[in-house]
């Protein structure tokens, strides 16, 4: 289906409401830690403020609060009082998915003449192509930020769902690294009830609901969507939860609330508050920074401008507040890394293995002058030479040097302890188990595995390229990551790693990876960050280090 250029309509929050008094109380678990209250914090200019979407394409959610609450919604001017520790459910009814048109993204170039003459190269090889400049995120706006533009190379064909533009994708000369991008024609519409699992009354509204002025209980909220680690929590989150529709006419949960107050729910989920100060401050800058880079871009057709899980990066609300991680957060209050007077998206990784990797290697896109690959430590690791060679690859493995992120080299706290296991690891993978995910995860059948060979590498020695070679045929599979699920049901900690066969027939029985690190590898190594502020850092030098060419503004 082919159509015409969309009108993008922002995404409608539908959702329901209502309320009323009620008795029949029903107390927050006694498992839930005692909610966090802290004075707001006097900025020299207006604190943005995030909607955080905490679940999306749910059925119902309930809910429970600390302390009486107001329920809004715009439908005939409703608003009405909810009692503490009554528990409520909100639910779908009924609802008809909007309609979203696809196509390509083919490029983003930040230079709109480079983008111009981008676009006449793929005119010339015959495609249809149009360039279109990317709008500065408004919340770099609504604070003054000189945001820098991008310039987006489209196919102008238009598709009308994923799966027809992906398997055009496939044909065609774009290939594999473009990206297939959704806009928004009409949203959904539908009806949402809100019930007093205490009393049984309900109402029923199609449109937006709101609950504020307490602390808010969520049960059985989905974490680590995707992962090996993924399950259900209780958790329980500030200030104000909207509850609207997503695109397919199912419950999205909305946590809106200033950023600070965010990155105090952030920072303690993304490292763990026993970490030295200088290294909760650097993840608290860095955190900052990613939240404000991504409003508005990574979630474009969702009811929400960041996600709560990884993402985005974790924000678990309330529930793993801490002193020393809201302290870190305090203290550097308002502090932005800057590049060229454009705001930094500030990556960051558990343990980069000794090497952190450039940003394009590990995912498709344009090189990003901060994010570049370095050692992380000294300046006698070049003694190596280059990890793309795998010769060298395999020594530096072996060897484990001492780079800031080694924590098997050296006695380190408590609060590090969990890290030791990631710096260089071990994993065997036998033939039947690595036939099945192959087949599970990937949707390949390549018969018995003969070899796994990497094609090629990131500066960091992570392979981004790599052909599996079975008895019935062969398949190379790009990206770090989707090398990482490929070969295990549980995502290998790292695509930097060597390849061992156990066995002497030409079958293997076995594949023994060894490697090193945990995650992508790219921007700030938080183990590292730990351990340069355990020799002294502050986190301005660690941020530096690990952001190329950075400044740190203060921006309110």
């Amino acid at each position: 289906m082919r159509l015409k250029t969309p009108v993008v309509i922002s995404s409608l929050t539908l959702t329901c409401l209502i309320l009323f008094r009620c008795a029949a109380p029903m107390a927050v678990p006694p498992s839930s830690p005692a909610p966090v209250r802290t004075k707001p914090v006097k900025t020299q200019k207006p604190m943005p403020v995030l909607r955080v979407g905490l679940m999306k394409g749910i059925s119902s959610i309930e809910f429970s609060a600390d302390n009486g609450f107001e329920i809004i919604s715009d439908e005939a001017g409703f608003r009405t009082r909810g009692s503490a520790d009554t528990r409520w459910r909100v639910e779908v009814l009924e609802s008809t998915p909007g309609v979203s048109a696809f196509r390509l993204l083919l490029d983003t170039v930040t230079d709109r003449k480079d983008a111009l003459e981008r676009a006449e190269q793929f005119k010339r090889a015959g495609y249809d192509v149009e360039v279109v400049p990317a709008a500065a995120a408004p919340q770099a706006q609504y604070i003054g930020l000189k945001h820098s533009m991008d310039y987006r190379i489209y196919s102008r064909r238009w598709f009308s769902s994923w799966d027809e533009a992906r398997e055009y994708q496939k044909l065609t000369w774009y290939g594999s690294d473009t990206h297939i991008i959704r806009s928004i024609m009409t949203t959904a519409k539908g009806k949402i009830r809100l019930t007093h699992l205490g009393t049984g009354q309900f109402r029923d509204s199609i449109r937006p609901l709101t609950v504020q002025g307490a602390n808010f209980t969520l049960y059985e909220v989905s974490v680590g969507s995707g992962f090996h680690w993924e399950h259900e929590e209780t958790r329980i989150y500030p200030e104000k939860i909207e509850f609207t529709l997503d695109m397919e006419g199912r419950l999205t949960v909305v946590n809106k609330l200033p950023l600070e107050t965010y990155l105090k729910g952030v920072v303690p989920s993304e490292m763990p508050a026993g970490f030295p100060m200088e290294a909760l401050k650097a993840q608290a800058v860095a955190a900052r920074g990613k939240a404000l880079a991504n409003y508005g871009i990574v979630h474009a057709s969702d009811p929400f401008d960041v996600c709560a899980d990884v993402h985005c990066q974790v924000y678990s609300g309330l529930t793993k507040r801490d002193p020393r991680t809201d302290e870190a957060v305090y203290r550097t209050t308002g502090i932005f890394m800057m590049k060229d007077d454009a705001l930094c998206d500030a990556i960051f990784g558990a343990v980069c293995g000794g090497h952190t990797e450039d940003v394009e290697k590990a995912w498709s896109g344009e090189a990003v002058p901060y994010l570049r690959g370095r050692l992380d430590g000294s300046a006698w690791l070049k003694r190596y030479g280059s990890l793309q060679d795998e010769k060298n690859l395999r020594r530096w493995i072996d060897d484990s040097p001492n780079a800031f992120c080694n924590t098997q080299a050296e006695k380190v706290p408590d609060a590090l302890q969990y890290t030791v296991k990631y710096f260089r690891w071990e994993v065997r993978l036998d033939q039947e188990e690595l036939q099945r995910n192959l087949e599970t995860r990937n949707g390949v059948s390549l018969g018995q595995i003969i070899d796994l060979v990497p094609l090629s590498r990131g500066l960091s020695g992570r392979i981004v390229q790599l052909e599996i070679i079975g008895t019935q045929g062969s398949t190379v599979i790009k990206g770090e990551l989707n090398i990482r699920k490929a070969l295990s049901p549980t995502t290998l900690w790292s695509a930097c790693f060597y390849v061992e066969k156990s066995g002497w027939n030409r079958v293997p029985d076995a594949f023994v990876l060894k490697g090193a690190g945990f995650g992508h590898g790219v921007g700030m190594c938080q183990t590292g960050a730990a351990m340069m502020a355990l020799k002294g850092r502050k986190y301005q030098h660690i941020l530096k280090h690990y952001y190329k060419g950075i400044k740190l503004t203060k921006l309110y």
